[in-house]
């Protein structure tokens, strides 16, 4: 009987119908409490659903009944990785390896879970290890290169990014990550878009916190001083567009002149978006890159902001083509950037990027804005000193 229904069940779990599968695998199990396949399955079922810490407790019973079965170590491996175990996911997939000591995707993710866990050493050793079984694979590529990375090893990274690129060229991930690499050698105009998501995402829940109060960020407020300045006193319902809007400082720093017009922002952070909306002062928050953003759309604007955006992008001959192309007739461009003395632009020791005032003169005038005042500023503090700046503001001509 229990023969029929452990049938039924399979034909059900791999057609998709899990619900069902798992129904029959516990009367299964009701049955024949002591069936190692039935809970073996089950646990299969709970991985795919997500329940991880049934999947657990059904894969953990399969292993104290038969501790050969080499899929069960490594599912039970990852129901507790993904409750937040790694360590303890680390001694499932040696056991697993132990069974097969070529197991290639077994040493990978060992490697993955090793390098989170900071175990560098152990991590690169695994991972060569599975490399060595198997020189072309690609995720083992991707993860040798990852764990290079952490070492700031990143020219070598690039070597494996280079190799798992040359086994599938279109591999999206690998491609994200070489550009991260270039980017740590200052290879690159700008910082990678999935760089600043990851970063601001993982920020967004202490970003206000920590930069109005350990950082004393200022460049918000700078930037509406400066609009003060420079905009007509009977300036109101203005369109305005808040380039990296964050959670919202700038936007609310203008909503006043934005009332009865325009407010938008734009940002590449998912979660900062998020936060952003509870403000309830944006007609609408886009997700995506400025760059194409600029380059793409139709909507004009009178003002457009950047206060803490700038400083992520090297080259800004795409963000100032792109705003000229935005701005109605006498529009205005209002910024802030980290100052760098003489000419150009640099990437600087914190991953960010200062511009000299002789650069952004000269990119104005190639984009044809005008170049309205420029002010020397403190933008915030980092490591208990002062981030020299500029703020400015520039003008497209009638």
């Amino acid at each position: 009987m229990t023969e029929q229904l452990m049938q039924k069940a399979k034909v059900l779990h791999e057609s998709g119908q899990l619900d069902a599968a798992a129904e029959i695998y516990l009367q299964v199990i009701e049955a024949e409490p002591h069936q190692f396949l039935a809970h073996c399955s089950l646990g299969f079922v709970y991985i795919l659903q997500k329940r991880f810490a049934e999947a657990e407790k059904h894969l953990g019973i399969t292993v104290t009944y038969e501790p050969r079965i080499k899929e069960a170590w490594i599912q039970l491996s990852a129901a507790i990785y993904n409750q937040g175990r790694a360590q303890e996911a680390v001694v499932c997939l040696d056991r697993a390896i132990g069974l097969e000591p070529g197991d290639v995707e077994s040493l990978t993710n060992r490697a993955v879970m090793l390098l989170g866990l900071g175990r560098i050493t152990q991590a690169q050793t695994t991972i060569e290890t599975a490399l060595a079984f198997k020189p072309d694979f690609v995720h083992a590529l991707i993860i040798h290169g990852n764990v290079l990375g952490a070492q700031n090893k990143h020219k070598e990274a690039l070597e494996a990014y280079d190799a798992a690129l040359a086994e599938e060229p279109d591999n999206q991930l690998v491609r994200e990550n070489k550009e991260q690499a270039l980017f740590m050698l200052g290879r690159t105009p700008r910082c990678p878009p999935n760089y600043m998501r990851r970063l601001f995402d993982g920020f967004t829940e202490t970003y206000e916190q920590h930069m109005l109060e350990t950082l004393d960020y200022r460049a918000h407020l700078l930037l509406r001083d400066l609009a003060n300045t420079v905009l007509s006193k009977t300036k109101s319902a203005m369109r305005i567009l808040d380039l990296g809007s964050g959670t919202g400082l700038v936007g609310e720093a203008f909503k006043d002149i934005a009332h009865g017009g325009r407010l938008d922002g734009i940002d590449l952070s998912p979660l900062m978006n998020e936060e952003a909306k509870k403000r309830g002062i944006y007609d609408e928050l886009i997700l995506g890159d400025l760059e194409p953003y600029l380059a793409s759309g139709e909507t004009l604007y009178d003002l457009i902001l950047a206060a803490d955006t700038l400083i992520y992008l090297g080259d800004l001959t795409p963000t100032f083509g792109g705003v000229a192309q935005r701005l109605d007739a006498g529009g205005y461009f209002i910024f802030a950037v980290e100052a760098k003395e003489g000419d150009g632009w640099e990437k600087t020791s914190h991953n960010r990027f200062a511009h000299s005032l002789p650069y952004l003169q000269e990119e104005a005038k190639n984009q044809g804005l005008e170049f309205i005042i420029s002010e020397n500023h403190v933008l915030r503090n980092q490591d208990d000193a002062p981030v020299a700046g500029y703020v400015v503001a520039l003008r497209k001509p009638t």
